[in-house]
């Protein structure tokens, strides 16, 4: 966990290694992006915004593995800059940024000493100037009074004839309104006529479903032949055009047939940090295996591992297994080592809980499960070892995120 040390260095003097992490994470697959991060790795400016540097910063401070990955990225030549300092951590290394810091103010207060003082003349010598200009804008603010004087006479006058010609237009605008209301009147009447035009139109209709139903009720009473003049091959074009309109198209099917040729794999559009990705999960045909990392979820929807935390995951999960489309088989998976008085069995909804054996963590349960399961598997956990682990195996791998946001807005 960050303790707020990026905080306290000034930004500048950690630009080479902001910049480090950036192309770190350019080099990272999308799905291993964290999710915090997405903006700033997404941004394809120049220096980065203090919004996002700021973000950039305070997750490279709590996150040993992307600093290690920024420090590949970082210029061999500022492996002793602050920048270097911060992304390696050797002891002192705070101790060692703030002296870089003190140097870098003790310059600059001396230059802005000088600045100062270089400022200060040239104020001198700006309020002298502006002295000088002020008296000459008070001698040609004299001159203008008197020549603003023929200037208001003459806008008087045009004003005068402003007005005349508004009075013009008031003329104008009351003939075309007078117009206007006619043509509204028109075209209410119009309206009027085919809003009757209508109604009889409405009346031929209920006029031929009268009809419709008495050639039907002839029909079943078998005294008329369906489909006109009841011809067996004008009746087979029927059909055949029927069967056409109602064939479904191919393409809409490719991520719903229950067929083993097909590659087990999310559609375009779902991703695995995102609701959407369980809900096409929840509408597939075929049986699959969901395997949950338990405390990784936990931590998720409450921070917690208790046995409160552990009974609502699990009733969660059998509510999810309850709206699958069709049967599927949830398995959620925890650490024994937090909870060793726990044994594995049935849960609610028929979910299976599963408390590792000992000697043995929830990740290397999970890829185990997975590599042995015969069904399609998914694999749901926010540690990034535990999904590309289980991918190996063909398993799919959801982020902790997307069940979460399933859960919480139930």
């Amino acid at each position: 966990m960050s303790d707020g040390t990026g905080d306290r260095i000034p930004f500048e003097f950690l630009v080479p290694g902001i910049e480090a992490a950036r192309a770190a994470l350019r080099r990272l697959k999308e799905d291993d992006v964290p999710a915090r991060l997405r903006k700033v790795a997404s941004y394809s400016g120049g220096r980065l915004p203090a919004p996002l540097a700021k973000a950039l910063v305070a997750y490279l401070d709590g996150d040993d593995w992307l600093r290690e990955k920024a420090l590949k990225e970082l210029d061999p030549e500022a492996t002793d800059s602050s920048s270097g300092l911060f992304l390696r951590r050797p002891d002192g290394w705070l101790f060692e940024i703030g002296k870089q810091v003190g140097a870098s103010a003790g310059g600059a207060a001396a230059a802005q000493v000088t600045d100062l003082e270089r400022r200060l003349a040239s104020a001198a010598k700006s309020e002298a100037e502006a002295r000088r200009r002020l008296d000459e804008a008070k001698a040609q603010l004299a001159r203008e009074k008197e020549r603003h004087r023929g200037e208001v006479e003459l806008v008087r006058g045009q004003l005068r004839e402003v007005r005349e010609a508004d009075r013009r237009e008031d003329d104008v605008h009351t003939r075309e309104l007078a117009e206007l209301e006619a043509a509204r009147s028109a075209a209410q009447a119009a309206h009027e006529a085919e809003l009757e035009a209508g109604q009889a139109l409405k009346e031929r209709l209920r006029r031929a479903e009268e009809q419709r139903a008495e050639v039907e009720r002839r029909v079943q009473a078998g005294t008329q032949t369906a489909w006109g003049s009841g011809d067996p091959v004008a009746l087979a074009r029927h059909l055949d055009t029927l069967i056409r309109t109602v064939e479904a198209d191919p393409a809409l099917l490719e991520f719903t047939q229950p067929t083993r040729e097909r590659e087990w794999k999310l559609p375009p559009g779902a991703r695995p940090d995102q609701r959407n990705a369980i809900d096409w999960l929840m509408r597939q045909p075929r049986p699959f295996t969901c395997i949950v990392d338990g405390y990784n979820l936990t931590h998720r929807l409450s921070g917690g591992t208790d046995s409160a935390a552990r009974e609502r995951l699990n009733d969660a999960l059998a509510r999810f297994k309850l709206r699958t489309r069709t049967p599927a088989k949830v398995i959620v998976v925890y650490d024994s080592a937090v909870s060793p008085e726990i044994e594995t069995g049935a849960g609610p909804g028929g979910v299976w809980v599963r408390f590792t054996r000992e000697g043995l963590i929830a990740d290397e349960e999970i890829r185990r499960l997975a590599e042995e399961a015969d069904d399609p598997v998914v694999v749901v956990s926010s540690d990034r070892e535990v999904r590309e682990g289980s991918e190996k195996h063909g398993a799919i791998g959801l982020w902790g995120e997307a069940l979460a946001a399933w859960i919480q807005e139930r």
